[in-house]
């Protein structure tokens, strides 16, 4: 596409007309579009996430799908939308600013929303292999859960079959929730899927792992010997309206699966479900309503290495620092479901701003068009872990609620300060990365 930026260059100062410059009255006939700044980005990788057609008539509201649908490509710093008007014919013109792809990066990471897990490794990342949004990384970390691991993934393979495959290996030493011992983890997992519309999509996964668990703890594995082979096969159906993925403020998210563990008489044998619904409503200009509901029903017996729990990888802040059911009660919770309500009331403080550093060091590229803006937050959140039907009861909910700041930042995206009072009145500072939900 660099053959495309000086004639389109030219089309701006020698014959355009600007939207912001002129006037320009919706719904406007557009009659096609011109990409710039995708260097290494296939052009139909970014034209295919345009649900029109052209020459098409589009409404403010459309841009901004445009925009933000290519913004959840998570591939550019940065995405402008400009009218370009030339004798009688309406261009659309979208500037791209592309992150850096393929390069070795430090990882470091919290898990499970804790500061005190934090691993620590190296991972080389292609984020855009062949131009064309594919993922492929290899590498491996320390500290926390020390892992190596292997990926590709392609969200998008055929322009009208829209095709979905990935495939994974890795291996991880992972602390058990339960005893303080580590589960040597070896596994691998296939996925094939396919986008039904740009909104609605299926999968299908088949995961395989080995997991040993320490000697001492071997009669706490289904085949008694400490080595269990735990095979999963699952259905994923999601249906994505979402305006804005790493902070959403309109639309919704459901995504329902459904999940098989264990199919011989030597292995786990459990069912599990999971219904995750969220809707985001405007309210008023930039006041935005967030919800989420999420469902996870158990049904079976379920080994030490796979049960349920609110207070790692789901959280209420309130009780962040709590876990429930009580892990010391593994031996009478084998079939856990949990439910956790999020509400969360949006405003910005800072409006999203771009800055660009020209002579940054090693590679100009990492410094161009980065973002900041500070956002707040009104939240509430209340969960429930239960095994017994006659134990989901309001009395046994857990509710927090608070106030928090929510920084915009570039490659971190969001980090939150977040301040929490229980339904005891005890409050919490919670620092973490990436919007609640």
């Amino acid at each position: 596409m660099k053959n495309f930026i000086l004639p389109v260059i030219l089309l701006l100062f020698a014959f355009s007309r600007f939207y912001g410059q002129e006037p320009v009255h919706f719904p406007i006939a557009i009659d096609k579009v011109i990409l710039v700044g995708n260097e290494k980005t296939k052009p139909n990788i970014i034209l295919r996430e345009i649900p029109f057609t052209f020459p098409d008539s589009l409404s403010q509201q459309d841009l901004l799908l445009i925009r933000n649908r290519i913004q959840n490509l998570y591939l550019f710093n940065r995405v402008e939308l400009e009218i370009v008007q030339q004798q009688g014919t309406n261009i659309l013109l979208i500037m791209v600013t592309e992150s850096w792809y393929f390069l070795p990066l430090p990882l470091v990471f919290i898990n499970e929303h804790d500061w005190n897990k934090i691993s620590y490794g190296m991972q080389l990342t292609h984020y855009n292999f062949r131009g064309r949004n594919e993922k492929l990384s290899i590498g491996g970390w320390l500290g926390y859960d020390p892992s190596f691991f292997i990926r590709y993934f392609n969200p998008w393979i055929g322009y009208k079959s829209r095709l979905i495959f990935g495939l994974g290996m890795s291996k991880m030493k992972k602390a058990n929730k339960i005893f303080d011992m580590d589960e040597n983890r070896f596994g691998f997992d296939v996925t094939v899927g396919r986008k039904l519309s740009l909104y609605l999509q299926t999968e299908i996964n088949f995961d395989m792992k080995r997991i040993k668990l320490s000697a001492e703890y071997k009669q706490f594995s289904v085949s008694k010997n400490g080595t269990d082979w735990v095979p999963s096969l699952s259905y994923q159906i999601r249906w994505d309206r979402r305006d804005l993925y790493e902070y959403t403020k309109k639309g919704f998210l459901i995504s329902y699966s459904i999940r098989k563990t264990g199919f011989t008489s030597n292995q786990p044998d459990f069912w599990r479900y999971n219904f995750d619904n969220r809707l985001y409503i405007p309210i008023y200009r930039s006041l935005s309503l967030a919800s989420r509901q999420l469902f996870n029903f158990t049904q079976g017996k379920t080994p030490i290495y796979d049960r349920l729990f609110l207070g790692f990888g789901e959280r209420i802040r309130g009780y962040f620092d709590d876990v429930f059911p009580n892990p010391a009660l593994y031996e009478k919770y084998t079939s856990t479901n949990i439910s956790l309500t999020n509400l969360e009331l949006r405003f910005p403080l800072l409006p999203i701003r771009y800055f660009s550093w020209q002579d940054g060091p090693v590679m100009s590229q990492l410094y161009r068009d980065l973002k900041f803006g500070i956002s707040a937050a009104v939240f509430m959140d209340s969960g429930i872990a239960w095994q017994d039907r006659s134990e989901f009861t309001l009395e046994n909910f857990y509710t927090g609620y608070g106030l928090g700041l929510h920084f915009h930042l570039p490659y971190v995206y969001v980090l939150r300060f977040d301040y929490a009072w229980n339904d005891k009145g005890r409050g919490q500072l919670i620092i973490d990365v990436n919007a609640s939900f």
